[in-house]
């Protein structure tokens, strides 16, 4: 079977102080469980050990997935772990043809303070919400209807807004989807259906959040297949 590029896939890796996390871990289990999946070093499925060991710099070789959604932990060199679980962290394998579910984990840094009243503008990754991946695909490879999916809250009153974007095609300040979360203590929020570019060439897709007022959080932002 052909094993996939992880679409979470951090090369080098980081301490909460921003240092590289030298011979730190990366635990990899079965999405919301504690049960321990393996993931492979290449497209072959040669098996990684689990925990995949990072080297001096915090940085390790390209992880490859099962059809499969994992969750990743990060641990230091004491095994304290480092940052939130990365939940689920799903192959394209899964995307391509299997059912509803999450398919791409967008992620986000829930200590990203949100403020600004407008999408920050451009197609670079700096644009992007702090923390947020960027899925690559070719829509003619998507199978079904999609929608995004987010968690959020608001400090005080106002609406956080949620957008996925594409990066490519001219008009990275425009949403092709959004979410709204105005709860002052939590709330998971879902888009409407999305509208990718036409298939036959691959785009690149990226978040960016902003709020009507105050101040607003967004994370475990992920993309779901619903039909």
């Amino acid at each position: 079977m052909p094993y996939t590029l992880a679409p979470y896939d951090q090369r080098q890796y980081f301490d909460d102080n921003g240092n590289p996390l030298a011979g730190g871990f990366v635990y990899t289990y079965l999405s919301g469980t504690s049960t321990p999946a393996t993931t492979y070093s290449d497209s072959t499925g040669t098996p990684n050990s689990n925990p995949i060991e990072l080297d001096s710099s915090g940085r390790t070789q390209a992880i490859y997935l099962d059809a499969l959604s994992y969750k990743f932990v990060l641990k230091d060199a004491d095994g304290v772990a480092v940052g939130f679980p990365i939940d689920p962290v799903t192959s394209v394998a899964v995307g391509a043809g299997a059912g509803v579910g999450s398919i791409f984990t967008f992620g986000g840094n829930p200590a990203a303070a949100v403020t600004t009243t407008g999408y920050p503008s451009g197609a670079t990754f700096d644009t992007l919400h702090p923390g947020t991946a960027v899925y690559v695909v070719d829509s003619a490879d998507l199978v079904g209807t999609y929608a995004l999916q987010a968690n959020g809250l608001m400090f005080t009153g106002g609406t956080l807004t949620v957008a996925i974007v594409n990066l490519i095609d001219g008009a990275p300040d425009t949403p092709l989807a959004t979410c709204s979360i105005t709860s002052l203590t939590g709330e998971v929020a879902t888009s409407g259906a999305i509208t990718f570019a036409s298939g036959g060439v691959e785009k690149q897709y990226g978040i960016k959040v902003k709020v009507s007022a105050n101040t607003g959080f967004a994370w475990g932002i992920s993309l779901i297949r619903t039909s």
